[in-house]
């Protein structure tokens, strides 16, 4: 997935979260509505964190950085993806 991939989808999550925000003053009782919005906005953005480690994974592992050092860096970037 390229970077203009990457961008598309934080889009989406931006245009969902919008959505929310409308609903929430325009129609505020719809709640299930708003759970539906919320809940594709969080899918949107597990998906995208998955889509962005994912690349980040693989340029790490096409450069000429220490395998120590990538696994260090992995390791972060997993721990604070659990921390969430």
């Amino acid at each position: 997935m390229n970077q203009t991939e990457l961008i598309h989808r934080l889009n989406r999550i931006q245009g969902q979260i919008e959505a929310i925000k409308r609903n929430l003053i325009d129609q505020p009782s719809d709640c299930k509505k708003n759970i539906q919005l919320l809940k594709a906005a969080t899918n949107a953005l597990k998906k995208f964190g998955q889509a962005y480690v994912e690349e980040h994974m693989q340029q790490c592992l096409n450069t000429n950085i220490d395998p120590k050092e990538i696994e260090s860096d992995l390791r972060n970037v997993i721990s604070s993806a659990f921390s969430l």
